[in-house]
């Protein structure tokens, strides 16, 4: 029976903290942090006119129209949460498997 003793590689295990001063890593964070604010802005867009196409569209005479509108609604805030909880769960799985 052969137990296996861990041997360390030819290259040293990577430290994540010695990569915050990494280039490009200000453009990225900045790249990030705009696709969520437009995500974000797209989610508030879409509540709003599911909100507007629920109150007015059946008065107009469209049929579903306030499905459609619901249906918005849900999506916006569906969008707000995933954004929100995008950071939460990058960082929950980060500390869960680095040991």
């Amino acid at each position: 029976m052969t137990m296996w003793v861990s041997q360390p590689g030819p290259l040293e295990p990577i430290d994540i903290t010695e990569g915050r001063n990494a280039p490009g890593l200000a453009a990225f964070e900045s790249m990030v942090n705009s696709i969520a604010m437009y995500v974000l802005i797209g989610g508030l867009a879409a509540v709003v006119i599911g909100v507007g196409i629920a109150v007015v569209g059946p008065r107009l005479g469209f049929q579903h129209a306030r499905g459609v509108g619901i249906g918005g609604v849900v999506g916006g805030v569906f969008l707000g949460a995933v954004v929100g909880l995008a950071s939460v769960m990058i960082n929950f799985a980060y500390s869960m498997f680095a040991g």
